[in-house]
């Protein structure tokens, strides 16, 4: 072989070395960039996932909120209450009252709510139901030989109210949440102030129970799993007005005594029928027979 036909020989083995060479390389880095890329969107949807995962449950919270009021065997709170005049019968201005509410389970609940129409009073022991005015000293007692969720269920359908703030009263809080809501969903994380004069700073899962003519937002204590602030929008009505409630001085080891949830009349008070819905119902009807 001459020396030009081995250097070109030599040539050609060297060039295909160096091709496989790099065909090899392009195959390495095609395949480390395809792990990468792979890794990559893994960790992508990990982290998605996390997020997801991370996002608290609405409805546990929910759940949380009303299991801490329910296995409170004696409590009290405050609640400052603003409502909408179109929300009140025959009231052209809004209602703000302050609320101050105990409780003694199975039966006993006494209510007092102090606003610029006056001072009402409510009083059950499990024997009685008393409903008072404090201003104009009348009183009405009717018979109510029962829980505080029979208590609740028989004023409303025979006398078409409850006592304030009722449903935070109920052995099962959690149940009346969901029997008027929808869906529970999660809004995010929120400190608001407490309305009380010792006011703090208290950071709050934000959650919107949605149901078919109104939304209720409700701001539960981070910590302590108590309800602070609640605010109910009637989608239904004109101008979709609102009851805004702000919680605070939660006492779930209250000191109470069964004198408090009983009313003794003090002597001038007068004692009137309470109506019940048939009576105001038949009322109209009697006038224009007469």
């Amino acid at each position: 072989m001459e020396a030009r036909d081995f250097t070109s020989e030599c040539r050609k083995s060297v060039s295909k070395q160096n091709k496989n060479m790099i065909t090899k390389y392009r195959r390495n880095l095609l395949a480390a960039l395809g792990i990468a890329l792979i890794a990559a969107g893994g960790s992508t949807t990990l982290a998605a996932d996390s997020a997801i995962a991370a996002k608290p449950n609405a409805d546990k919270i929910l759940r949380e909120a009303s299991a801490t009021l329910a296995a409170a065997r004696q409590f009290s709170f405050k609640a400052h209450r603003f409502m909408d005049a179109s929300l009140l019968v025959g009231r052209d201005v809004p209602e703000d009252a302050q609320i101050e509410v105990s409780v003694q389970r199975p039966n006993k609940v006494s209510a007092d709510a102090k606003s610029q129409e006056g001072e009402r009073r409510v009083y059950a022991d499990g024997e009685n139901f008393s409903l008072v005015d404090a201003r104009m000293n009348l009183y009405a007692t009717v018979p109510m030989h029962t829980s505080l969720d029979g208590l609740v269920e028989k004023m409303d359908a025979k006398y078409g109210f409850t006592p304030p703030l009722a449903e935070f009263v109920l052995s099962n809080p959690y149940k009346e949440f969901r029997r008027q809501a929808r869906t529970v969903s999660y809004l995010g994380q929120d400190t608001i102030d407490e309305s009380s004069p010792k006011s703090a700073s208290v950071e709050c899962h934000h959650l919107l129970l949605s149901g078919h003519a109104v939304e209720a937002e409700l701001w539960v204590d981070v910590n302590d799993h108590l309800i602070r602030r609640l605010v109910a929008t009637f989608n239904d009505r004109p101008g979709k007005p609102q009851v805004r409630i702000e919680f605070s001085d939660w006492n779930l080891a209250a000191n109470v005594t069964d004198g408090q949830f009983t009313y003794v009349p003090p002597a001038g008070a007068t004692q009137i029928p309470m109506r019940t819905t048939a009576d105001m119902a038949a009322a109209p009807a009697t006038t224009e027979t007469k």
